[in-house]
């Protein structure tokens, strides 16, 4: 079950058929007319009340009461799934409800209910604290949890109780973290095209050489952060440049995604557009890092090179003269 988070990344490669793509957020955000388009939306609540093509939502509170055609990839501290899905459901949250149907489940939180009305057509993987099924699950059924009711039907059913209840919390925050990245990406892609485009561009024209001044300059930009933090006056500063620092290195392994996948894509003569390869490189990225060993140095690799192009971007916008067009 550790590799859940795994699992679950690497289905987004599959295409869900249609390109476009709707961006919704707002604190209280309510679907009731039809968008024949993928949705993106997050927000407070998210409430499906009309039918869309498929649906990425993270939210405290989500509530799909209408049809999504394609697959329903969320994060949220409760989801309830009442319309039925064309797709497969990816989801991690606390509290979790299936009670339409779908191709596919993969979930992990911290209590998951199958309703008996659900019927999942193929394959059910779930990974909690309390699971509950009460509906159908035409194929295999595994669950990793430390309580399981099993008062439905499934062709085949593998249950691995959980000694403590605390090794799921790690898998389902990595999920967690995960798809908010993707979103978070997909927005800059959105809404923030140029800058990071120019970024991307810095990322892979000398990868290699970004990566040791990327590396080099995250542990002196830490010691010169601590050095101004000592005094009084510069604590203020150090505090904005403390959490300026931080985002630097959040977002830095976003555009090393996006480099990836666009040589992948590059080379193989595939190209879906910026979001494909974004979610391309994204996938590849987030599946390298659960290797042994392997998985820390791309990390290291990752954070560094991603900040060393973020570093290289401004100095070529505080340069004279710079243009301000990017490619």
């Amino acid at each position: 079950m550790k590799f859940l988070g795994v699992f679950i990344l690497a289905l987004l490669l599959i295409p869900s058929g249609a390109h476009a793509l709707t961006f919704l957020s707002a604190d209280q955000q309510l679907i009731d007319t039809p968008i024949p388009d993928d949705v993106v939306a997050s927000g407070g609540s998210v409430t499906v009340r009309a039918p869309v093509d498929s649906l990425t939502v993270a939210g405290g509170m989500v509530t799909v009461d209408a049809p999504v055609a394609g697959d329903v990839i969320a994060a949220s501290g409760t989801l309830v799934v009442n319309g039925d899905v064309g797709g497969k459901v990816l989801a991690a949250g606390g509290e979790i409800e299936l009670n339409g149907n779908a191709t596919n489940a993969l979930v992990t939180g911290g209590t998951v209910r199958i309703g008996e009305d659900a019927v999942i057509e193929r394959d059910a993987v779930i990974s909690a604290g309390e699971v509950v099924n009460e509906g159908s699950v035409l194929g295999n059924l595994t669950v990793s949890a430390g309580t399981f009711n099993n008062t439905g039907t499934a062709g085949n059913v593998t249950f691995e109780e959980q000694q403590e209840p605390g090794p799921a919390l790690p898998g389902l925050f990595a999920v967690l973290t995960a798809i908010g990245a993707l979103i978070l990406g997909l927005l800059l892609i959105k809404f923030l095209p140029g800058p990071f485009a120019a970024i991307v561009g810095e990322v892979e024209k000398n990868p290699v050489v970004l990566t040791v001044l990327g590396f080099l300059a995250i542990i002196v930009t830490a010691i010169l952060l601590l050095i101004v933090a000592i005094t009084v006056i510069g604590l203020p500063i150090a505090l904005v440049g403390g959490l300026l620092f931080i985002v630097a290195l959040l977002l830095s392994s976003l555009f090393v995604a996006y480099a990836l996948g666009d040589v992948i894509a590059s080379r193989t003569g595939w190209r879906p557009g910026p979001m494909g390869i974004f979610i391309l490189g994204f996938v590849i990225l987030q599946i390298l890092t659960f290797i042994p060993l392997l998985g820390a140095l791309v990390q290291v690799v990752a954070v560094s090179l991603g900040y060393g192009g973020i570093l290289y971007a401004l100095r070529g916008v505080s340069q004279p003269g710079a243009g301000g067009g990017a490619a």
